[in-house]
């Protein structure tokens, strides 16, 4: 479905400021039967709103098709450093909401139920609602009562009939995922106590433009919010932000927390954080001009690096079966001819194949097993512990990275 407004203001003036091409669902990983079947693809590009300053997708694919038709396959503990960063939410979101254990705590996009475990070891009530089947029967497995759905009255509503209103509601790294927002966020006020919270984590607009983080784009990834943006959703659907900061998760993330009570308005916090934005320009359309020249320069680099070695007969395997892996491979062009496979440690993609590419996924030992000369690091804001893993596995191996990032 084309997009004609803005999700977040219900604004027509959008302006196209990212294209890149056609691509499959970059969550989908195939089985090999599917490598006979069509793969749906769709257009990847981004629009800003003139009057809010918020990015969205062009193109909104089927929230079904997304999650329930996919076998969705991301899973919260993926990476010891995904897991590190999930009890570091635990520990500041315990101690700035001094939650307790009458409390009730709501989880949407709560995946396998890995957050929700720490809250429920400390005796607190929790409630995950996630939409695929294969992560809701993954978090009963331990333990984490779930409901299958999207976030909604509904869902909401059947969490709190359960156990009573949220003090705390958790939306992480799934409001950008999400098309009608109305739905959601009515929702997520009606089941939120007065003095509850609703917390949550999404990709940086302000990060993403200043890293030229474009594999943050795809279309699981339906937002990219800056403060300004995030700020002009919840007020109105009547909440407030007390406290925002910027965070390294994912290369650059906004925690953001917010509460129906308007006198707690952290006017001032708010301000400063739309200051920076604006200072990086990040609202105006000549910004986009550059960032699309940087990323087609950085794809012309790697694939003249990539060819060159190919022409040496070096065997190049990439690193990380993740979602913004498969926009940098499709974006780059770079498929099962070139690249021997993809290294993963989930069990959930280990013998599949990615998208558009398909390029078989194999574990991180098949890096010594097969000889691999080079590294691609597609995953590389977790490339600072995979370069250090996989040099334990074969400590011969050369790394790329695109766009020459710094290593997180």
């Amino acid at each position: 479905m084309l997009t004609k407004k803005c999700i977040v203001c219900d604004n027509s003036n959008l302006k196209r400021i990212i294209e890149l091409g056609f691509h499959p669902l970059a969550d989908t990983f195939l089985n090999k039967e599917q490598l006979l079947l069509p793969l749906n693809t769709y257009p990847l590009n981004c629009l800003l709103c003139k009057n809010c300053g918020h990015v969205q997708n062009e193109y909104f694919t089927p929230g079904d098709e997304r999650y329930v038709e996919s076998n969705y396959s991301y899973t919260s503990f993926n990476s010891e450093a995904a897991k590190k960063h999930w009890l570091e939410f635990f520990d500041s979101v315990s101690k700035y909401t001094h939650v307790e254990p009458t409390d009730h705590i709501i989880e949407f996009g709560s995946n396998d139920g890995y957050l929700l475990t720490h809250f429920k070891k400390k005796r607190i009530e929790v409630t995950g609602i996630d939409p695929s089947p294969v992560m809701v029967r993954e978090a009963r497995k331990i333990g984490v009562d779930s409901i299958e759905g999207f976030v909604g009255k509904d869902t909401i509503a059947t969490a709190v009939r359960k156990k009573g209103m949220a003090k705390i509601i958790i939306g992480n790294n799934v409001v950008n995922h999400i098309e009608n927002l109305k739905e959601a966020m009515s929702g997520i006020k009606s089941g939120l106590k007065n003095d509850g919270y609703f917390i949550f984590e999404v990709p940086s607009l302000k990060a993403t433009v200043g890293k030229y983080l474009f594999d943050m784009v795809f279309h699981e990834h339906i937002s990219t919010f800056s403060v300004r943006s995030a700020d002009t959703m919840l007020k109105r659907y009547g909440l407030y932000i007390t406290h925002v900061e910027s965070i390294n998760y994912h290369g650059g993330s906004l925690r953001i927390i917010s509460t129906p009570d308007a006198s707690a308005y952290n006017a001032s916090l708010v301000k400063k954080h739309v200051e920076a934005e604006e200072s990086m320009k990040i609202f105006n359309q000549k910004t986009y001009v550059a960032f699309m020249a940087k990323i087609i320069k950085d794809k012309n680099d790697v694939l003249a690096k990539v060819y060159s070695l190919k022409k040496k007969g070096k065997k190049i395997a990439a690193i990380g079966a993740g979602a913004r892996s498969n926009t940098l491979l499709n974006f780059y062009r770079l498929d099962n001819t070139v690249i021997e496979f993809v290294s993963d440690a989930s069990k959930h993609k280990i013998g599949k194949y990615t998208p558009g590419s398909l390029i078989p996924i194999k574990n991180d030992a098949s890096l010594q097993a097969e000889d691999i000369d080079v590294a691609l690091i597609t995953a590389w804001n977790i490339g600072k512990y995979l370069t250090e893993k996989i040099r334990k596995i074969n400590d011969t191996i050369e790394f790329i990275v695109p766009g020459e990032k710094d290593l997180l």
